[in-house]
Order: structure tokens, then sequence, then C-alpha cells
């Protein structure tokens, strides 16, 4: 909705057959093909384990569930998510021994799993 202003803010990068432009993920980009045959590729580079669910699932999921209530309420969620979400991965459980953190302790293929399975059967309800 505010294009324009992004524009006089943003760069431009003119590429060449063969050229390559790399930028980070969520860096907001527009892309016009100037010439009459253009190609271009997209390709999403993927560090996390393929066992992860994609943030675009979490981000529609919060739409559904958090961002509709009321002021207060969405307040009280932000300090839990900055708490157990965008804090410290280990901070969360590290008052609890190794066995005893369940989802609160490092994520792996299996827990993925389970949280997925529970998350599931809270969404068919």
């Amino acid at each position: 909705p505010r294009f324009a202003e992004a524009m006089a803010a943003g760069e431009v990068a003119e590429l060449e057959p063969g050229d390559v432009l790399f930028y980070p993920a969520l860096w907001w980009h527009n892309v016009e093909g100037i010439g009459d045959f253009t190609a271009m590729i997209n390709y999403w580079w993927n560090t996390s384990p393929a066992f992860m669910d994609t943030p675009q699932n979490t981000l529609l999921h919060a739409m559904l569930s958090l961002r509709d209530r009321p002021e207060p309420e969405k307040q009280a969620w932000k300090a839990l998510f900055d708490y157990y979400i965008f804090g410290p991965a280990d901070q969360p459980a590290a008052h609890l021994p190794e066995g005893a953190q369940g989802n609160l302790g490092p994520l792996d293929e299996l827990k993925a799993r389970r949280l997925r399975a529970l998350l599931l059967n809270k969404l068919n309800r």
C-alpha cells in the first residue's frame, strides 16, 4: 500500500545476462523485466532442518487465532512469544533437567512430529 514510499527508499539493480542478485530472506523486493524476453529463476535457500514447519504457516495460524483478539490479550500473547519464541532458545527450559524439558527442549524430528500431531488434533476439533 505504500509502494511509492518504499521505492523512494529502495535501491535499483539492473542485471545483465548471467548476473545473479542475492538478498537475505524476508527482504521485500520488486522485480521488473525491461527487455523483450526475460527469464528469472528464484531459489529459496533454507538451512533449517526439513522437519521444521514454515513460519508462513505460523503466520496464517496467528491470523486465525490472535489477530482479532482484544489489544490487552494480544499484548499478553506478544510477551509469551517474546519469551518462548523470540528470546534465547534455551531460556524457557534452563531451570529444568533435560529429561523434563518436553516441548521446551531442543527441537528434533520426533518432537516436531509430536507437536505437529498435537496441533493437527487441536485444529481438527
